[in-house]
Protein backbone atom coordinates (compact mmCIF):
# COMPACT_ATOMS: atom_id res chain seq x y z
CA UNK A 1 0.00 0.00 0.00
CA UNK A 2 1.08 3.54 -0.76
CA UNK A 3 -0.02 6.93 0.56
CA UNK A 4 -0.30 9.81 -1.91
CA UNK A 5 -1.62 13.33 -1.94
CA UNK A 6 -5.21 13.36 -3.17
CA UNK A 7 -4.45 16.16 -5.65
CA UNK A 8 -6.71 19.17 -5.38
CA UNK A 9 -8.31 19.39 -1.94
CA UNK A 10 -11.70 20.99 -1.26
CA UNK A 11 -11.98 24.01 1.00
CA UNK A 12 -13.81 23.78 4.33
CA UNK A 13 -16.91 25.43 2.86
CA UNK A 14 -16.84 23.10 -0.15
CA UNK A 15 -16.48 20.08 2.12
CA UNK A 16 -19.51 21.16 4.13
CA UNK A 17 -21.55 21.53 0.94
CA UNK A 18 -20.43 18.22 -0.56
CA UNK A 19 -21.18 16.31 2.64
CA UNK A 20 -24.62 17.93 2.80
CA UNK A 21 -25.37 16.81 -0.76
CA UNK A 22 -24.18 13.26 -0.08
CA UNK A 23 -26.31 13.09 3.06
CA UNK A 24 -29.39 14.31 1.20
CA UNK A 25 -28.92 11.71 -1.56
CA UNK A 26 -28.40 8.91 0.95
CA UNK A 27 -31.38 10.00 3.05
CA UNK A 28 -33.63 9.50 0.03
CA UNK A 29 -32.09 6.39 -1.50
CA UNK A 30 -30.93 4.25 1.43
CA UNK A 31 -34.43 3.67 2.89
CA UNK A 32 -35.73 2.93 -0.61
CA UNK A 33 -33.01 0.33 -1.21
CA UNK A 34 -33.73 -1.48 2.03
CA UNK A 35 -37.46 -1.25 1.37
CA UNK A 36 -36.91 -3.16 -1.89
CA UNK A 37 -35.88 -6.11 0.25
CA UNK A 38 -38.46 -5.79 3.00
CA UNK A 39 -41.43 -5.03 0.73
CA UNK A 40 -40.92 -8.32 -1.11
CA UNK A 41 -41.12 -10.41 2.06
CA UNK A 42 -44.21 -12.04 3.58
CA UNK A 43 -45.93 -9.93 6.24
CA UNK A 44 -45.43 -12.59 8.90
CA UNK A 45 -41.67 -12.22 8.46
CA UNK A 46 -41.65 -8.42 8.27
CA UNK A 47 -43.75 -8.05 11.42
CA UNK A 48 -41.47 -10.30 13.50
CA UNK A 49 -38.38 -8.34 14.62
CA UNK A 50 -36.39 -11.46 15.48
CA UNK A 51 -37.01 -13.23 12.17
CA UNK A 52 -36.37 -10.06 10.16
CA UNK A 53 -33.11 -9.46 12.03
CA UNK A 54 -31.96 -12.96 11.07
CA UNK A 55 -33.16 -12.69 7.48
CA UNK A 56 -31.21 -9.46 6.97
CA UNK A 57 -28.12 -11.24 8.33
CA UNK A 58 -28.59 -13.90 5.64
CA UNK A 59 -28.79 -11.07 3.09
CA UNK A 60 -25.54 -9.61 4.42
CA UNK A 61 -23.85 -13.03 4.21
CA UNK A 62 -24.86 -13.37 0.56
CA UNK A 63 -23.92 -9.80 -0.33
CA UNK A 64 -20.19 -10.41 0.13
CA UNK A 65 -18.30 -10.42 -3.19
CA UNK A 66 -21.58 -10.58 -5.09
CA UNK A 67 -23.81 -8.21 -7.04
CA UNK A 68 -26.07 -6.72 -4.37
CA UNK A 69 -29.37 -6.88 -6.33
CA UNK A 70 -28.84 -10.56 -7.13
CA UNK A 71 -27.78 -11.34 -3.56
CA UNK A 72 -30.87 -9.70 -2.10
CA UNK A 73 -33.18 -11.36 -4.59
CA UNK A 74 -31.54 -14.71 -3.83
CA UNK A 75 -32.07 -14.25 -0.08
CA UNK A 76 -35.79 -13.78 -0.72
CA UNK A 77 -35.88 -16.90 -2.92
CA UNK A 78 -34.12 -18.91 -0.20
CA UNK A 79 -36.83 -17.90 2.26
CA UNK A 80 -39.43 -18.95 -0.32
CA UNK A 81 -37.87 -22.43 -0.32
CA UNK A 82 -37.30 -22.96 3.41
CA UNK A 83 -39.54 -20.42 5.15
CA UNK A 84 -39.15 -20.11 8.91
CA UNK A 85 -37.20 -23.37 9.01
CA UNK A 86 -34.21 -21.15 8.19
CA UNK A 87 -34.41 -19.84 11.74
CA UNK A 88 -35.97 -22.69 13.67
CA UNK A 89 -34.65 -25.79 11.87
CA UNK A 90 -31.31 -24.69 10.38
CA UNK A 91 -29.76 -28.15 10.64
CA UNK A 92 -32.58 -29.61 8.57
CA UNK A 93 -32.12 -26.86 5.96
CA UNK A 94 -28.39 -27.49 5.84
CA UNK A 95 -29.02 -31.16 5.12
CA UNK A 96 -31.33 -30.13 2.26
CA UNK A 97 -29.20 -27.35 0.81
CA UNK A 98 -29.23 -29.07 -2.59
CA UNK A 99 -32.83 -27.80 -2.88
CA UNK A 100 -31.29 -24.39 -3.61
CA UNK A 101 -29.35 -25.56 -6.69
CA UNK A 102 -31.96 -23.99 -8.96
CA UNK A 103 -31.04 -20.55 -7.61
CA UNK A 104 -27.37 -20.70 -8.60
CA UNK A 105 -27.82 -18.83 -11.89
CA UNK A 106 -29.52 -15.90 -10.17
CA UNK A 107 -26.67 -15.36 -7.71
CA UNK A 108 -24.01 -13.22 -9.41
CA UNK A 109 -20.56 -13.29 -7.81
CA UNK A 110 -17.52 -11.23 -8.75
CA UNK A 111 -15.42 -12.58 -11.64
CA UNK A 112 -12.40 -12.92 -9.34
CA UNK A 113 -14.30 -15.26 -7.03
CA UNK A 114 -15.70 -17.17 -10.01
CA UNK A 115 -12.18 -18.05 -11.15
CA UNK A 116 -11.47 -19.66 -7.78
CA UNK A 117 -14.74 -21.41 -7.00
CA UNK A 118 -17.89 -22.30 -8.98
CA UNK A 119 -20.82 -19.98 -8.33
CA UNK A 120 -22.86 -22.61 -6.52
CA UNK A 121 -19.85 -23.53 -4.41
CA UNK A 122 -19.52 -19.95 -3.20
CA UNK A 123 -23.27 -19.84 -2.67
CA UNK A 124 -23.19 -23.02 -0.56
CA UNK A 125 -20.39 -21.63 1.60
CA UNK A 126 -22.38 -18.46 2.29
CA UNK A 127 -25.72 -20.10 3.00
CA UNK A 128 -24.07 -22.96 4.88
CA UNK A 129 -22.20 -20.44 7.01
CA UNK A 130 -25.42 -18.66 7.86
CA UNK A 131 -27.20 -21.91 8.77
CA UNK A 132 -24.26 -22.99 10.91
CA UNK A 133 -24.39 -19.68 12.76
CA UNK A 134 -28.12 -20.20 13.27
CA UNK A 135 -27.36 -23.56 14.88
CA UNK A 136 -24.79 -21.92 17.12
CA UNK A 137 -27.36 -19.37 18.28
CA UNK A 138 -29.54 -22.26 19.42
CA UNK A 139 -32.46 -20.66 21.29
CA UNK A 140 -30.81 -17.27 21.80
CA UNK A 141 -32.60 -14.28 20.29
CA UNK A 142 -30.29 -12.36 18.00
CA UNK A 143 -32.34 -9.14 17.94
CA UNK A 144 -32.45 -9.08 21.71
CA UNK A 145 -28.72 -9.77 22.07
CA UNK A 146 -27.76 -7.01 19.66
CA UNK A 147 -30.34 -4.61 21.05
CA UNK A 148 -28.89 -4.92 24.55
CA UNK A 149 -25.64 -3.36 23.34
CA UNK A 150 -25.12 0.27 24.28
CA UNK A 151 -23.89 1.39 20.88
CA UNK A 152 -23.80 0.19 17.25
CA UNK A 153 -20.05 -0.33 17.60
CA UNK A 154 -20.60 -2.64 20.57
CA UNK A 155 -23.22 -4.58 18.59
CA UNK A 156 -20.81 -4.95 15.67
CA UNK A 157 -18.11 -6.21 18.03
CA UNK A 158 -20.54 -8.72 19.52
CA UNK A 159 -21.40 -10.07 16.10
CA UNK A 160 -17.76 -10.29 15.08
CA UNK A 161 -16.79 -12.01 18.31
CA UNK A 162 -18.17 -15.16 16.71
CA UNK A 163 -15.29 -16.67 14.66
CA UNK A 164 -17.64 -17.90 11.94
CA UNK A 165 -19.16 -14.45 11.38
CA UNK A 166 -15.74 -12.83 11.48
CA UNK A 167 -14.54 -15.27 8.82
CA UNK A 168 -17.41 -14.52 6.45
CA UNK A 169 -18.42 -10.90 6.95
CA UNK A 170 -16.00 -8.09 6.30
CA UNK A 171 -16.11 -5.18 8.71
CA UNK A 172 -17.86 -2.95 6.18
CA UNK A 173 -20.64 -5.55 5.77
CA UNK A 174 -21.06 -5.80 9.53
CA UNK A 175 -21.38 -2.00 9.80
CA UNK A 176 -23.98 -1.95 7.03
CA UNK A 177 -25.94 -4.77 8.63
CA UNK A 178 -25.90 -3.01 12.00
CA UNK A 179 -27.26 0.11 10.32
CA UNK A 180 -30.06 -1.91 8.71
CA UNK A 181 -31.25 -3.20 12.06
CA UNK A 182 -30.57 -0.19 14.24
CA UNK A 183 -30.53 3.12 12.37
CA UNK A 184 -33.67 5.08 13.35
CA UNK A 185 -34.58 5.70 9.70
CA UNK A 186 -33.94 2.22 8.34
CA UNK A 187 -35.40 -1.25 8.55
CA UNK A 188 -36.02 -2.15 12.16
CA UNK A 189 -34.71 -0.79 15.43
CA UNK A 190 -33.42 -3.54 17.70
CA UNK A 191 -32.18 -0.93 20.18
CA UNK A 192 -35.67 0.55 20.67
CA UNK A 193 -34.41 4.09 20.21
CA UNK A 194 -31.21 3.70 22.24
CA UNK A 195 -28.80 4.18 19.33
CA UNK A 196 -28.59 7.72 18.02
CA UNK A 197 -27.77 8.01 14.32
CA UNK A 198 -24.59 9.91 15.23
CA UNK A 199 -23.24 6.76 16.91
CA UNK A 200 -22.99 4.65 13.75
CA UNK A 201 -19.80 3.96 11.81
CA UNK A 202 -19.50 4.23 8.04
CA UNK A 203 -19.13 0.96 6.11
CA UNK A 204 -16.98 2.61 3.35
CA UNK A 205 -16.27 0.67 0.17
CA UNK A 206 -14.17 1.53 -2.86
CA UNK A 207 -16.86 3.70 -4.45
CA UNK A 208 -17.20 5.77 -1.30
CA UNK A 209 -13.43 6.17 -1.13
CA UNK A 210 -13.41 7.16 -4.80
CA UNK A 211 -15.93 9.96 -4.28
CA UNK A 212 -14.12 11.29 -1.21
CA UNK A 213 -10.87 11.27 -3.17
CA UNK A 214 -12.11 12.68 -6.48
CA UNK A 215 -13.91 15.55 -4.73
CA UNK A 216 -10.94 16.34 -2.49
CA UNK A 217 -12.83 15.70 0.73
CA UNK A 218 -9.72 13.95 2.06
CA UNK A 219 -6.15 15.16 1.73
CA UNK A 220 -4.53 11.76 1.27
CA UNK A 221 -5.33 8.58 -0.62
CA UNK A 222 -4.23 5.09 0.41
CA UNK A 223 -3.94 2.96 -2.71
CA UNK A 224 -2.58 -0.38 -3.86
CA UNK A 225 0.86 0.46 -5.22
CA UNK A 226 3.34 2.70 -6.93
CA UNK A 227 2.73 4.01 -10.43
CA UNK A 228 3.24 1.49 -13.16
CA UNK A 229 1.02 -1.48 -12.31
CA UNK A 230 -2.52 -1.79 -13.66
CA UNK A 231 -4.01 -1.43 -10.17
CA UNK A 232 -1.66 1.14 -8.65
CA UNK A 233 -4.46 3.74 -8.32
CA UNK A 234 -7.08 1.43 -6.77
CA UNK A 235 -8.18 2.78 -3.40
CA UNK A 236 -7.74 0.63 -0.27
CA UNK A 237 -11.03 1.80 1.21
CA UNK A 238 -10.76 -0.06 4.53
CA UNK A 239 -7.57 1.82 5.36
CA UNK A 240 -9.07 5.15 4.35
CA UNK A 241 -12.16 4.69 6.50
CA UNK A 242 -10.82 6.58 9.56
CA UNK A 243 -10.04 9.73 7.55
CA UNK A 244 -13.35 9.49 5.69
CA UNK A 245 -15.23 9.05 8.97
CA UNK A 246 -13.38 12.01 10.50
CA UNK A 247 -14.28 14.49 7.78
CA UNK A 248 -17.85 13.21 7.64
CA UNK A 249 -18.39 13.59 11.38
CA UNK A 250 -17.15 17.17 11.15
CA UNK A 251 -19.98 18.17 8.83
CA UNK A 252 -22.75 15.61 9.44
CA UNK A 253 -24.42 13.74 12.26
CA UNK A 254 -25.64 10.96 9.96
CA UNK A 255 -22.63 9.22 8.45
CA UNK A 256 -24.65 6.22 7.24
CA UNK A 257 -26.62 8.43 4.86
CA UNK A 258 -23.45 10.22 3.73
CA UNK A 259 -21.85 6.83 3.04
CA UNK A 260 -24.79 5.64 0.97
CA UNK A 261 -25.03 8.91 -0.94
CA UNK A 262 -21.35 8.64 -1.89
CA UNK A 263 -21.86 5.00 -2.89
CA UNK A 264 -24.80 5.82 -5.17
CA UNK A 265 -23.01 8.71 -6.88
CA UNK A 266 -19.89 6.56 -7.21
CA UNK A 267 -21.86 3.79 -8.91
CA UNK A 268 -24.20 5.86 -11.06
CA UNK A 269 -22.44 9.13 -11.87
CA UNK A 270 -18.69 8.66 -11.48
CA UNK A 271 -17.59 5.37 -13.12
CA UNK A 272 -14.11 3.98 -12.62
CA UNK A 273 -13.28 3.82 -16.33
CA UNK A 274 -14.40 7.45 -16.85
CA UNK A 275 -16.76 6.40 -19.67
CA UNK A 276 -20.18 7.97 -19.38
CA UNK A 277 -19.12 10.45 -16.72
CA UNK A 278 -22.03 12.59 -15.55
CA UNK A 279 -20.02 15.68 -14.54
CA UNK A 280 -21.67 18.17 -16.91
CA UNK A 281 -24.19 16.04 -18.76
CA UNK A 282 -25.31 12.53 -17.89
CA UNK A 283 -25.77 10.20 -20.88
CA UNK A 284 -28.23 8.13 -18.85
CA UNK A 285 -30.34 11.03 -17.60
CA UNK A 286 -33.43 10.03 -19.59
CA UNK A 287 -33.45 6.46 -18.29
CA UNK A 288 -32.00 6.95 -14.80
CA UNK A 289 -34.10 5.30 -12.08
CA UNK A 290 -32.93 7.57 -9.26
CA UNK A 291 -32.87 10.98 -11.00
CA UNK A 292 -36.45 12.01 -10.12
CA UNK A 293 -36.06 10.81 -6.54
CA UNK A 294 -33.10 13.04 -5.72
CA UNK A 295 -33.91 16.15 -7.76
CA UNK A 296 -31.06 15.58 -10.21
CA UNK A 297 -30.86 18.14 -13.02
CA UNK A 298 -29.23 15.82 -15.52
CA UNK A 299 -25.64 16.13 -14.34
CA UNK A 300 -23.70 15.06 -11.25
CA UNK A 301 -24.93 16.81 -8.13
CA UNK A 302 -21.32 17.35 -7.04
CA UNK A 303 -20.32 19.07 -10.30
CA UNK A 304 -19.81 22.55 -8.88
CA UNK A 305 -17.60 21.36 -6.00
CA UNK A 306 -15.76 18.31 -7.35
CA UNK A 307 -11.99 18.69 -7.75
CA UNK A 308 -11.82 16.14 -10.58
CA UNK A 309 -9.06 14.03 -9.01
CA UNK A 310 -10.04 11.38 -11.54
CA UNK A 311 -6.88 9.31 -11.11
CA UNK A 312 -8.43 7.39 -8.22
CA UNK A 313 -10.72 4.43 -8.78
CA UNK A 314 -12.65 1.91 -6.74
CA UNK A 315 -11.52 -1.37 -8.36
Amino acid sequence: MVRSSVGNEASASEKARIIKILESVGTVLQPLELAQIINNLPQNLVSDKEKLTRFLLLTAFLDQQAESPSARKTAIRIYDVFGDDLFFKPQQCLMQINRLAALKDEYKISPAIGRVLPRFGWFVLRVGGFLTYEMMLNKAKLAEKLGQCKTPREAAALLQSNPLVEAILREKAVRMYISWIGHPNLGIDVSNGKWDKALFEMPVDGHVGKIFSRTGLVSEVIHEGKRGGSRWNVIVASNMRPSIQEVTNKYSSDCIMVDHGAFQIGINCCPDNLEGMACDSCPRANTCQIKPKIGCKGYCMLRDFCKRNLTWRAY
